[in-house]
């Protein structure tokens, strides 16, 4: 029997998976912050036709940025919420690493394949549907 006073311990897989999240959510931070960058500098610069759709994207990185820094920063308070909505944004951060391989992306997209991934298999696994679900 615990006493009220000894926090549970989260389980290592989920703990490296909530480190994926923190690595992806900067990353989606700087790729944000560049995409926008260079928008802006497009449109400074009178080339702003066909830019929506980058800012789009930029801003929808910032975005899910924000999503996945608040699932860092919550991941100690233990919500069902929270495994879901970032096995979801894994879910579609494969599915678009998938559609650019398809569409000739290369081996650029195939470490965001992995990391999405390895990701999903730790929030998706018994021990974090145990440690989420109070």
């Amino acid at each position: 029997m615990t006493t009220p006073s000894v926090k549970a311990r989260m389980p290592k897989n989920v703990r490296l998976a909530v480190v994926g999240v923190w690595v992806q959510a900067v990353l989606n931070l700087a790729a944000g912050a560049v995409l926008l960058a260079v928008v802006n500098d497009a449109v400074d610069h009178g080339q702003d036709e066909g830019t929506g759709a980058l800012r789009f994207v930029a801003v929808l990185s910032l975005l899910i940025a924000g999503a996945l820094l608040l699932c860092g920063v919550f991941a100690g308070k233990r919500s069902n919420g929270l495994r879901v909505t970032v096995i979801v944004i894994e879910a579609l951060s494969l599915l678009s690493g998938v559609v650019g391989l398809l569409r000739g992306g290369g081996v650029s997209v195939l470490p965001g394949i992995a990391f999405a991934l390895a990701v999903l298999r730790g929030f998706s696994s018994a021990e974090a549907k145990n440690w989420f679900d109070r």
